[in-house]
């Protein structure tokens, strides 16, 4: 280089060598140098983009996308397009890098050489973890045909079918694999939630017993186990199979919070709240036990109790919407007349969970108590959009449309509350059985 120093290539030559030694400074100025003798220095072009892209810093990563870009007009390469596509995620810009993930498959059907599994594998994770569930599916699926025995991959791409609501691709990969020899702990857990999550309880509590046979010191297998029983409608079993695990995880706080839903199912609330009592002293940061906690209370008729500990949940963990519909109901129950308050907490379970018809229900109850029958109506024909079948909605409804003189959907709100009004115990079953689904997927 130093008898030739406006040669282009020997001053990339010499930044590949400095870089080697460590030396990263330099070397980038030596890529430079020979991209300001020629722009269009493919090697210069890329060694320095993948400089960049090593340090992570975002402004570095910017430059990085530019310098691959530049590659790529001069010369189409996938392993440029699959650079593009990982920095791309990396910045998190999703349709940038679903966008050069497109360029990037259609290029691979044209090569005759695949790239490494463990490559695939890498993507197909980066891209799921960035919500691109669709385009990790491909990518995992190659990995699992070119190295179907690597367990972790299998996972990847099974959870990524479940994040697209395709239970039976997800099912059809960890049965596979199972066929195959790759039986593991985890594979076995998670055809377990498959198969509990299409309706095949029968299929998932064999599954998970031969999840826990692999791995028998796994506590969070044993709780998973005990939460599936209870679910199936066992909790008889459920609590059998908790205590044996207590005699090995006997300070396990989610083991005796399982056991406290075990109970709770039967309803045994006194020794349900002895359980999620213990869960909760063993783990001050646990919300989920407290607000059980409060659930055991109010069957008892103590909202003011059952209150403070739903409240110190909130304390814990600011975000659990349900939680917030609890507490309003509770202080409703107790006759509370502070309205501003039961309204406040109804308004932050809608915000966070806008999808939860009953915190929706009682907004509109206490709207119309106000008289505020507008607002009640709103929020009446939202919580109907969200659940048609729900016949205290058509009722409410009904009683606002008459205080408003709109006769003819009075009288069409109060006949569809009769056509539904035989299944009032129903619905009180499944709002409770929806307010445990939120908690369970809220909390655990």
């Amino acid at each position: 280089m130093i008898l030739d120093p406006d040669q282009s290539s020997a001053r990339n030559n010499y930044g590949a060598i400095l870089l080697k030694l460590g030396r990263r400074r330099e070397a980038a100025n030596q890529f430079e140098a020979s991209l300001r003798l020629d722009n269009r220095q493919m090697s210069a072009l890329v060694n320095l983009a993948q400089l960049r892209a090593a340090s992570g810093a975002r402004e570095d990563l910017r430059a990085a996308l530019d310098l691959f870009e530049r590659a790529l007009a001069i010369a189409p390469d996938a392993e440029i397009m699959r650079a593009l596509t990982v920095i791309a995620l990396r910045l998190g810009e999703r349709e940038t890098a679903s966008r050069y993930y497109k360029d990037y498959s259609q290029s691979l059907a044209k090569q005759t050489a695949p790239p490494a599994p463990e490559m695939r594998a890498e993507l197909g994770a980066a891209m799921s973890e960035a919500g691109l569930f669709k385009e990790a599916v491909a990518e995992l699926t190659a990995a699992v045909q070119a190295s179907p025995s690597a367990p972790e991959t299998v996972l990847r791409l099974a959870k990524a079918y479940i994040e697209l609501r395709d239970l039976s691709g997800a099912g059809r990969t960890l049965e596979g694999a199972v066929a195959r020899g790759v039986e593991t702990g985890p594979i076995y857990a998670l055809l377990s939630t498959v198969y509990e999550k299409s309706g095949h309880i029968e299929r998932a509590i064999p599954a998970m017993r031969l999840a826990i046979e692999r791995e028998p010191q796994s506590e969070q297998r044993r709780f998973e186990y005990g939460m599936l029983l209870t679910n199936a409608m066992a909790p008889a079993a459920a609590v059998i199979r908790l205590e044996e695990s207590l005699r090995i995880f006997p300070e396990s706080s989610r083991l005796w919070f399982a056991l406290g839903i075990a109970r709770f199912k039967q309803d045994q609330n006194e020794e349900a709240a002895q359980a999620f009592a213990r869960a909760s002293e063993m783990d001050r940061k646990f919300a989920a036990p407290l607000v059980y906690l409060g659930l055991t209370r109010v069957e008892k008729g103590q909202y003011e109790e059952a209150v403070k500990l739903y409240e110190q949940a909130l304390a814990i963990n600011g975000d659990l919407g349900v939680v917030d519909y609890l507490i309003a109901n509770a202080l409703t129950k107790e006759s509370s007349t502070d309205n501003a308050r039961i309204e406040a907490h109804l308004l932050r379970a809608i915000r966070s969970e806008p999808s939860f018809a009953p915190a929706r229900l009682s907004l509109a109850k206490l709207l119309l108590r106000a008289n505020r029958l507008n607002e009640a109506m709103t929020e009446l024909e939202r919580v109907i959009a969200l659940d048609a079948n729900l016949a205290e909605a058509h009722y409410q409804l009904g009683l606002v449309y008459s205080r408003l003189r709109r006769m003819d959907d009075a009288k069409s709100s109060m006949a569809r509350f009769k056509q539904l009004s035989d299944s009032e115990k129903e619905q009180a079953m499944k709002e409770r059985k929806e307010i445990v689904d939120r908690l369970a997927k809220t909390l655990f």
